[in-house]
């Protein structure tokens, strides 16, 4: 019993006569979290059928605008360092493809150089990344607006595409979003 006295009086006087640093409170006014998202952006399949109408190859690229609601937030535009839009294509046609994407402010003046995908015939492993730094590109947040266009190129021999040979052009695309909150 008298062992077990002391060991106990010894403990207590051990975590009394430790160091301790005062507990600064001002701490949480230096943390700083970088919290990274990824999100899908677009996923979509164009067919032979959307490319051949009435018998005949589409001369004209395919164009789509959509709203880009990012930088309505305010956290967002104060927060956000850097986005990585990542695309992954997969291309059955053995035709190739031109792919821009032009981003808008409300106006319709463009806000970022265009991205421009290029995809040779039959290639199915097609990836590219491209880095948006916002420090570099301050004006990529008065983005509004996102024009895709999508152009079939011209074959080297001469062939059509036939509408009853199923093939696609698997389209998907992401961001990882990097932001910096103090």
């Amino acid at each position: 019993m008298r062992l077990f006295f002391k060991a106990i009086l010894c403990s207590v006087l051990l975590m009394m006569s430790s160091c301790v640093e005062d507990v600064n409170f001002s701490q949480a006014e230096d943390l700083e979290i970088t919290p990274a998202i990824l999100a899908s952006l677009v996923n979509t399949v164009i067919t032979q059928n959307e490319l051949v109408i009435a018998g005949s190859e589409i001369s004209a690229p395919i164009e789509q605008t959509s709203l880009f609601t990012v930088f309505n937030n305010q956290q967002t535009n104060d927060n956000l360092e850097r986005l990585v839009l990542q695309f992954a294509i997969n291309n059955q046609f053995n035709r190739g493809f031109r792919i821009e994407f032009f981003f808008l402010d409300d106006a319709g003046n463009s806000t970022y150089n265009p991205i421009i995908l290029n995809v040779v015939p039959n290639q199915s492993d097609f990836t590219q990344e491209e880095e948006i730094i916002l420090a570099n590109n301050p004006t990529f947040t008065n983005t509004r607006r996102v024009r895709v266009r999508v152009e079939l190129l011209p074959s080297t021999d001469g062939s059509m595409i036939d509408v009853n040979v199923p093939a696609s052009l698997d389209f998907r695309s992401a961001v990882t979003s990097y932001f910096r909150v103090n």
